[in-house]
């Protein structure tokens, strides 16, 4: 691996990195997780850049102390991978065991109970079979999300999601809200082809900024930085297409007609 160089970031060197692939300063989703992560270093956040001399940014790991992650588990102690991301034309090369085991080398040093992760068979989160064959375990799930662990301690209590499903959404009430944070760069871009789309169905989005740890974990999801609201009940648990909520929103009013149908023409009545 002497072709592949592991770069630590920080507030200094991050302005000069590839972020998830994109390395473009004019892109706003990707200013804005810059700066997010200008913000993080302090408490204890890493992002590590994988570097080829040929290729340049290949890969990239982030990761957090359980008790300033974000993604909505109990994890004190351990430390919680945000994301793990390899460009495809460089899989199959071992990069992401690389970079996994920088993590937990990391956690070692800091005598961290073990490392966890949230993954999904969806889209936007890692799969599972680098971290199992890694050693890592299931402790728990919310399909399509699991929850894996490696612990470095064997008698460390296990994590768990702590996702409310329903405190939240009625927070909101009536209306369209969408929940983003900065943590992904590609929110951005999904938060304005949403709320444009939301717009050509008469309704005006409220956009609430996710600014904090414990604010993402307080979202209705196990993805834990992005959530769309409708009249007090969560419709998308991450980023979408504006297709796809177009479909969700008119598969809503479609139950919605029918229901009113069955309310209006009242039970039954009974036949002479």
């Amino acid at each position: 691996m002497s072709d592949y160089e592991i770069i630590d970031s920080n507030a200094d060197n991050i302005d000069g990195c590839s972020l998830c692939g994109n390395k473009s300063t004019n892109n706003l989703g990707r200013r804005r997780k810059a700066d997010w992560l200008k913000e993080r270093y302090a408490e204890g956040l890493r992002y590590k850049v994988l570097r080829s001399r040929e290729f340049g940014d290949v890969g990239m790991i982030e990761y957090a102390p359980g008790s300033h992650s974000w993604r909505p588990v109990e994890a004190e102690d351990y430390l919680v991978i945000h994301c793990l991301w390899v460009k495809r034309e460089h899989k199959g090369k071992g990069l992401g065991s690389l970079l996994l085991e920088s993590c937990l080398r990391d956690a070692k040093n800091r005598q961290c109970r073990g490392v966890a992760v949230v993954t999904s068979s969806d889209a936007f989160m890692a799969e599972s079979a680098l971290f199992l064959k890694a050693g890592f375990v299931p402790v728990d799930r919310i399909p399509p999300y699991e929850l894996l662990v490696k612990k470095l301690q064997r008698a460390a209590p296990d994590p768990r999601f702590t996702v409310e499903r329903k405190r939240l959404p009625r927070r909101y009430g009536k209306g369209l809200t969408i929940l983003a944070a900065d943590q992904c760069p590609y929110v951005s871009k999904s938060v304005g082809r949403i709320a444009e789309a939301s717009r050509t169905l008469g309704l005006e989005p409220r956009v609430v900024r996710v600014t904090s740890a414990r604010a993402s974990r307080e979202l209705p999801t196990p993805y834990g930085i992005f959530s769309i609201l409708h009249d007090g009940r969560l419709i998308a648990e991450r980023p979408i297409s504006a297709t796809r909520f177009l479909s969700i929103m008119r598969k809503n009013a479609e139950q919605a007609t029918r229901g009113y149908r069955r309310c209006a023409s009242g039970p039954a009545q009974p036949q002479p």
